[in-house]
């Protein structure tokens, strides 16, 4: 089984890093199970938010923080799903709104808000998602990849200020 968070971290997971992930390998395995439940869905799961933009939020979200190594990560798995590096490019740069009318810009909107804003967000904007075609469903997973996300630079962060 491949342990994201081994992955990101490859070239500076250091013999603490391992240590430390070893004393908590319950949660090794549920931050796995997590991302294999978000990133290889069942068919209905991904029928509401793509796997290619379930990977664009990712890295928007982690270039958020300015992790280069998640956003990295996250954008080698979404040029191996098919994204365009045209479209990594537009979702790495944060400081832009989404280039294009299609249902990711209202989506990247959303990532932004509570990525970075969240009291910015409002009724109005998940009328927006709404409009643009997203369900309630694929409204919570976008939400979700964002939290999982989050969490998961969070962790990095951790591991590697403990590790060193």
């Amino acid at each position: 089984m491949t342990d994201v968070i081994d992955s990101i971290l490859a070239g500076r997971r250091t013999d603490r890093i391992a240590e430390l992930r070893s004393e908590k390998p319950l949660l090794a395995t549920q931050m796995q199970d997590y991302y294999d439940s978000i990133f290889s869905p069942a068919a209905d799961s991904a029928a509401e938010v793509s796997i290619g933009d379930r990977f664009l939020i990712a890295i928007r979200t982690a270039s958020h923080t300015g992790s280069t190594a998640v956003s990295d990560w996250y954008a080698a798995a979404a040029k191996e799903s098919g994204v365009s590096a045209e479209e990594i490019a537009w979702a790495r740069d944060v400081g832009t709104p989404w280039h294009g009318q299609d249902r990711r810009a209202p989506m990247m909107r959303h990532v932004d808000l509570i990525t970075s804003r969240p009291v910015d967000s409002s009724k109005d904007d998940i009328d927006a998602l709404l409009t643009a075609g997203l369900s309630p469903a694929g409204i919570v997973i976008a939400s979700q990849v964002v939290a999982y996300v989050s969490y998961q630079l969070r962790l990095i962060a951790a591991l590697r200020a403990m590790g060193e």
